[in-house]
């Protein structure tokens, strides 16, 4: 059950590209998307949480809020920030694979602070994801813009996006529920971007165009849905695992884009996505061993 929550949070992710290319049509800038993201993420959490249990608002301990600084500041805004200057400064095809270099930086991380043991197969598994989102974006195939500063900041969004299994990790093991955990890094992404974006002008632009069952649907299946089953799914797996898993999220982009956007598909398009799937079954096997 762990694998299929992460696998459904790694789809839900697969269609943020979708909703952005709808909502860039509309004149909005990245961070007013992330602002509305997380306004709508947290008020959804925040009525969720209060009718099932209204007990998991409350902090253990008030210390505790750095784990959800963690996870909603240092890892989500930074991380979707520093993705998009990448897409910006690179191209997509590079910022893609950028970002995921984040499972090999959830295994040094999770070597380094959690004892986990560096194994043959996980080596295996993340030079197979690897490879495979890199065949999937296309890199290999021209056409991508490469500059220093690029790089970096792509690499920088890998590293973002991997601290989120990490602080994820510590919260859970501080005995917070995924409810929890989700509520308060939407809320501490909200709070901060706030300071980055007008909140006014942005609201009235989404009246004004009657956009609001657009907003709704982005920050449920983009945001709601997969930090939830991803949270959840980190409490069953191992963080360096659950990363790896959600690596399924560029294979569903590809496909879509393949089906919805009809942009090219080719062999070693193909090819990643047999090795990127193919990388989920051996960690899944290997775990049930």
């Amino acid at each position: 059950m762990s694998y299929i929550l992460v696998l459904i949070a790694g789809v839900s992710w697969g269609l943020i590209g979708v909703f952005t290319k709808a909502i860039d049509a509309l004149g909005f800038t990245e961070m007013q998307m992330l602002f509305v993201k997380g306004v709508l993420a947290t008020a959804v959490l925040l009525v969720i949480t209060f009718f099932k249990d209204k007990s998991q608002l409350k902090l253990k301990n008030w210390k505790d809020i750095r784990y959800f600084v963690g996870t909603g500041i240092i890892s989500f805004t930074f991380f979707s920030w520093a993705y998009m200057k990448a897409v910006n400064l690179a191209s997509l095809g590079v910022a893609a694979v950028l970002l995921y270099t984040a499972p090999t930086f959830v295994m040094l991380f999770s070597i380094l602070l959690f004892g986990e043991k560096m194994t043959k197969t996980k080596g295996i598994v993340l030079l197979m994801t690897f490879v495979g989102c890199i065949l999937v974006t296309g890199l290999l195939e021209g056409g991508a813009a490469f500059t220093w500063q690029g790089i970096a900041i792509g690499l920088a969004s890998g590293v973002g996006y991997a601290l989120y299994s990490i602080f994820g990790t510590y919260a859970i093991r501080a005995g917070y529920g995924s409810l929890t955990i989700s509520f308060y890094t939407f809320l501490m992404a909200t709070i901060t971007m706030t300071f980055l974006v007008e909140p006014i002008a942005v609201v009235s632009q989404i009246n004004e165009m009657g956009q609001w069952p657009l907003a709704v649907s982005f920050a449920l299946l983009t945001t709601v849905v997969p930090y939830l089953s991803y949270t959840k799914g980190l409490s069953g797996l191992p963080a360096s695992k659950a990363s790896v898993t959600a690596t399924i999220e560029p294979v569903v982009a590809a496909i879509l884009g393949i089906v919805v956007f009809h942009e090219g598909v080719s062999m070693l398009k193909l090819t990643g996505i047999v090795l990127v799937l193919s990388s989920v079954v051996v960690m899944s096997r290997q775990e049930q061993k």
